[in-house]
């Protein structure tokens, strides 16, 4: 088993090699092309998680990697997994817990908090526990809730649940009692009363969903956004939300999260009169709930903003994206509609004063396409 091990280890080398010597391209560039379809082809979970955590360059990536083979090899040579399965992953849950799981911090929750501290929240510590029983043969998924993440066993005789947060979590099922005075910590004190303390696991399970262990390192970029918008930068925040919905499409724990940040970094955009900004992110908030009707009407306004910003600034290509989006949407009703023919209008009499007939056909067939 360790030769193996060791084999997959250098394999696991090489692409990391090739990642580091990409021409043109940063690690967070790659990351993005290889996950835009929602799963990792060439990068593994370990290179991706030590990317969203923070590796900006090869060489941070390669101290992570090396970190993290230093430890697979630490676990092989204390011959800690064996043949029985649930006794195996105990004793890597206990390893992890006596050697870099030390300090519980709420905002530590990338692989090099843990690398470089030893501090760790439930997503970083979840990451860190699934990704090595991962490497050493034992199949892991993780269970996400409004709240918390959880590590599960899917193909153990018995359902294995574990709560990484506590060197106490493994196999919580067995002393479900304890462990719900335990998650008690993640509610506001009259909630928690008011579901009942003999019930708070179950409620808090009747809301979460399985999720595998691509889907799980989008949590570690929905706190970074989390953390970010706390601190006001919005920007950042969003970053990473586009990033971590490549990886966690229905993140249960980050929903309401999500719309705020939608509402904030988009007003914030409004405010300071960069329209063609605010409308794509109100309209990014749209299109993932369609239900809200506030995002609707914000995208509505910022549309016909948007438009004349971009005559303004004589910005014909974003123009033209600008509408087909919009269009997209479905959701322009007769005064968007008019602010767009007028619009359209002046830039076919721009076209045609400037002699550009290519593009003043374009935007003649976007106005009678579209009226």
């Amino acid at each position: 088993m360790r030769k193996s091990k060791i084999i997959k280890s250098f394999v696991l080398i090489g692409i990391l090699t090739s990642l580091v010597n990409l021409q043109g391209q940063t690690l967070s560039d790659k990351l993005y092309e290889d996950i835009k379809d929602n799963q990792l082809d060439e990068i593994s979970r370990i290179e991706a998680a030590f990317i969203i955590s923070g590796a900006e360059d090869g060489q941070r990536l390669k101290q992570g990697i090396k970190w993290f083979q230093n430890l697979l090899a630490d676990v092989q040579t204390k011959n800690i997994i064996e043949f029985e399965k649930i006794p195996s992953a105990e004793r890597v849950f206990l390893y992890l817990h006596t050697t870099w799981l030390k300090d519980y911090k709420e905002k530590s929750t990338t692989l090099f908090d843990i690398l470089e501290r030893r501090e760790f929240n439930c997503v970083s510590a979840t990451v860190l526990y699934n990704l090595t029983c991962e490497e050493l043969g034992l199949a892991t998924y993780a269970f996400e809730t409004p709240t918390h993440v959880y590590t599960i066993f899917p193909n153990f005789t018995e359902r294995v649940m574990v709560e990484n947060t506590t060197s106490m979590g493994f196999n919580i099922m067995k002393n479900l009692k304890s462990y719900s005075q335990y998650l008690k910590r993640y509610y506001p004190d009259q909630k928690s009363l008011k579901i009942g303390l003999d019930r708070l696991y179950y409620y808090e399970n009747s809301k979460g969903r399985e999720i595998n262990n691509t889907e799980l390192l989008g949590l570690i970029g929905y706190n970074l956004a989390i953390f970010n918008a706390q601190s006001r930068k919005y920007d950042k925040a969003y970053q990473y939300v586009e990033l971590a919905q490549l990886f966690n499409g229905d993140s249960r724990s980050n929903r309401e999260f999500e719309i705020s940040l939608y509402y904030r970094w988009g007003k914030q955009l409004f405010d300071a009169k960069r329209f063609y900004d605010a409308f794509e992110v109100i309209a990014d908030g749209f299109f993932r709930y369609p239900e809200n009707a506030d995002f609707k009407k914000n995208c509505r306004s910022a549309y016909i903003r948007a438009l004349d910003e971009l005559w303004k600034e004589k910005n014909w290509a974003r123009t033209e994206m600008l509408i087909y989006e919009m269009d997209d949407l479905e959701i322009r009703a007769e005064r968007e509609t008019q602010a767009q023919q007028n619009i359209l209008r002046n830039w076919i009499n721009y076209f045609r004063l400037h002699k550009k007939q290519e593009d003043a056909k374009l935007a003649l067939k976007l106005l009678n396409d579209y009226s």
